[in-house]
């Protein structure tokens, strides 16, 4: 078995090849499909007869646009050598100009099919105008009768039966043509975007012209693998929580697009979190030079400011092209990339619009349950789940559908999961953890006989009430705000509640208080800390990050 990949640029062989264009061209079908976050490799298979010695084989219906370094040809025989390939452009005008004319006729028969809905919708209105206006007559002079005492109850009865018997119809036909007009119109967009689809490509397609060596006269299989650019997938999942029993089911399926030259009808379709797309090596790193700055006098010039000179740039490496290969019976370890394998054939459609979900697996969790709140910024409570990713498989970022306890919550964002990483995914609001935050007040003052430092004392009380109907437990998060220069400090009461973490996630000065809340249990935490600095400063609360600690917070007057 011989696989190379050529780069015709010869014109001897070309003119040679060119000699044996009267063969009949074969035609070869797509029998396989790997699709990657961009992009897609195509396997054409097709069976070809050869005579010993050298062969020319002309392979049509490929598409237009080919990169002739991303094909291969693949000959399943020994024996059989690859010698060369080329690609002729075959222009299709006519089928093209036939298809669109195709589209176009059915265009105009749908809008007829529209307008003569939209005619039975007017005479059924015209009948119930006309009705209504019969009913307003006959109301007229029935009452006139009905004064003078020669009123006919039985006249009364007929004439409502008729009526209504008639309104009822035209309404039955109003309702019954607008839902004929909704389907109506629904395909009509469909091929309005096909024609506009249809228009912007490239009324042609490629043939293959491959030489090929044979040892003997046989029938062999060819695959011809080559790149669409046109294609791609992404992770959706569906996170199901069943807090009677702490389990989430998370499954993971795959969205697949593509908007290429031909449909892959009947394909084993593969889906990679490779790119080949993405480059290959990281970026050389340059020397970087430091310099002082001298500041003006009392202006304002931060660290921020500074950090577009001194900062060095953040790059991300492509990731070498190994896989983990994921079939029915198994997981294979690899370590840069997954690989899933469809459980059957299946069809993906060339039409952007359109996507097809495939499943690719479903892991169970047993999950710890918490309640986080962030008083300050929202007093809303939000239920999220805690547990380890112990599967070998990554999960890659994508949108999740949250449902707990078999309601639909919305949707949120799945981060990335590599194995053994502990998440923490959002499942939605709490409304049974009632959150209260009060502002005490504070107080601002001014330290020693010289009124040398300005204070600032922050003092909040958080109260957090369990309403359900079993034990809850429940995080508060907030934050002490930490000092980049060293004349501001930042200090805690004695009468502050500690937090039982500090620096959340890494994160400095995010602090947390956690507790298990027994039914109708109320927690009260008092958030209190004094910041300080000198008098003829002010203070600037900045969340950026900074080339040097001192450069930020103080600017003199």
């Amino acid at each position: 078995m011989n696989i190379r990949i050529l780069t015709i640029t010869a014109a001897l062989f070309a003119m040679a090849l060119y000699g044996t264009l009267s063969a009949e061209a074969i035609d070869s079908r797509i029998d396989k499909v790997t699709v990657y976050p961009s992009g897609a490799r195509v396997t054409r298979l097709v069976r070809v007869p050869l005579t010993k010695g050298i062969n020319s084989i002309i392979l049509n219906g490929f598409p237009s646009v080919l990169d002739l370094q991303r094909v291969q040809v693949e000959a399943a025989s020994d024996g059989v050598e690859l010698r060369s390939v080329n690609i002729d452009l075959v222009q299709q005008q006519e089928a093209y100009s036939a298809d669109v004319r195709r589209l176009e006729n059915a265009i105009e028969a749908s809008r007829d099919d529209i307008a003569a809905i939209d005619d039975v919708i007017a005479t059924a209105e015209l009948q119930l105008h006309f009705l209504r206006g019969l009913a307003e007559g006959y109301a007229g002079k029935e009452h006139s009768e009905a004064a003078t005492g020669q009123a006919n109850i039985a006249s009364w009865r007929e004439a409502l039966d008729t009526l209504g018997e008639g309104a009822g119809s035209a309404l039955e036909r109003i309702r019954d043509a607008r839902k004929d007009r909704v389907e109506a119109g629904e395909n009509l967009s469909v091929l309005e975007r096909e024609l506009e689809d249809m228009r912007g490509r490239t009324p042609s397609s490629a043939n293959l012209l491959v030489s090929l060596a044979s040892a003997s006269a046989l029938e062999t299989d060819l695959r011809v693998h080559y790149f669409q650019q046109q294609a791609w997938w992404t992770s959706t999942y569906s996170a199901n929580l069943e807090t009677s029993g702490n389990v989430l089911r998370l499954a993971h399926e795959a969205r697949v697009n593509q908007n290429t030259d031909e449909d892959w009808q009947n394909v084993e379709l593969t889906l990679s979190t490779a790119d080949p797309g993405a480059e290959m090596q990281a970026p050389e790193q340059d020397s970087r030079f430091l310099d002082l700055y001298t500041p003006r006098e009392r202006s304002l010039v931060t660290g921020a400011m500074r950090q577009t000179d001194m900062v060095a740039e953040s790059f991300s490496t492509a990731e070498p092209v190994e896989e983990i290969i994921v079939t029915a019976t198994g997981v294979e370890q690899g370590r840069y990339a997954v690989r899933y394998h469809a459980p059957e054939r299946t069809n993906i459609s060339n039409n952007e619009d359109q996507s097809q979900t495939v499943p690719l697996a479903e892991y169970r969790y047993d999950v710890d349950l918490v309640t986080r709140v962030t008083p300050r910024m929202d007093a809303q409570a939000y239920l999220t789940v805690r547990f380890t990713h112990d599967s070998a498989t990554p999960l890659y970022p994508g949108s999740m559908s949250v449902i707990v306890d078999g309601a639909y919550m919305g949707l949120a964002e799945l981060p990335e999961l590599l194995p053994k990483t502990v998440a923490m995914l959002p499942m939605g609001p709490d409304r049974r953890v009632e959150v209260r935050a009060t502002d005490q007040g504070g107080s601002r003052g001014r330290e020693g006989l010289l009124s040398t430092r300005n204070t600032v004392l922050t003092d909040y009380l958080f109260e957090i009430v369990n309403r359900h109907t079993r034990s809850t437990r429940v995080e508060v998060v907030d934050y002490y705000p930490v000092a980049r220069n060293e004349q501001i400090t930042v200090s805690v009461p004695g009468d502050a509640t500690p937090p039982d973490e500090t620096d959340l996630e890494d994160r400095p000065g995010v602090i947390v208080w956690h507790k298990e809340l027994d039914t109708g249990e109320t927690w009260r935490i008092l958030h209190q800390y004094e910041v300080s600095h000198p008098r003829d400063t002010y203070i600037i609360d900045s969340q950026n990050e900074v080339s040097h600690p001192r450069d930020t917070y103080i600017i003199d007057r």
